[in-house]
């Protein structure tokens, strides 16, 4: 009965009934630090931690944490291509992750459209080698005026989709997140991070974070 209030507090009652379905819940905290290079290129590094906060039951546990370096250069006005690597500590192993991501931003009155084609690899010490691409597109709209000032809030919606081909995984995911331009230089967001994984299996995976974001420019 625990499990599926939780569920419903969670999900909405969404999957609830479900009984093949599992649930994990959690925070993950973000800070987020950029370097521009020259007016095309700019150098992005990151560090995030996962935190399970529940899974078939309440717990705090630290799951993993990722240490990213990320080229960003532009290739036309609202076009950029992105190569990087992430560093992954998950419960004492270690993996390699390879990025290759192709970015289209587009720009309405008062709205921004984003798109992200990526491609990626994994590497781990006696696992075979796993490859997945993934799309999404974000949209960013200010709650004040036509853009993001100096003190004011916004907020961004973000539809994403992977597939990991090795092990022919689908999975969706939905984020809602509300913005906070703290200086020209630095920004806050915080919000939900919604997964659903393993659609084309009979037992999906339901996983709730609160993301919270620090994005620095230096």
């Amino acid at each position: 009965m625990v499990k599926k209030l939780l569920l419903v507090l969670f999900l909405g009652g969404s999957f609830v009934g479900n009984c093949q379905s599992s649930f994990t819940g959690g925070w993950l905290p973000k800070v987020n630090a950029s370097l521009k290079l020259s007016d095309k290129t700019k150098w992005v590094n990151s560090i995030e931690a996962r935190e399970v906060i529940y899974k078939d039951d309440f717990q705090f546990t630290h799951n993993l944490v990722d240490i990213s370096t990320i080229f960003s250069m532009k290739t036309d006005l609202n076009q950029s291509v992105n190569v990087g690597y992430i560093l992954r500590f998950k419960e004492g192993e270690t993996i390699h992750r390879l990025l290759q991501h192709f970015n289209i931003v587009q720009n309405f009155d008062g709205l921004k459209l984003a798109h992200r084609f990526g491609m990626e690899q994994f590497f781990q010490t006696h696992v075979t080698p796993q490859f997945r691409t993934r799309y999404r597109v974000t949209l960013q709209k200010a709650l004040s005026g036509e853009k993001v000032d100096v003190k004011e809030w916004y907020i961004k919606l973000s539809n994403e989709y992977l597939y990991q081909f090795n092990e022919e995984d689908l999975e969706v995911r939905l984020s809602p997140y509300l913005g906070y331009q703290l200086s020209k230089k630095d920004k806050l967001e915080f919000g939900l991070d919604y997964r659903l994984g393993k659609l084309l299996d009979s037992s999906q995976k339901n996983s709730l974070w609160f993301r919270t974001t620090w994005y620095i420019v230096l």
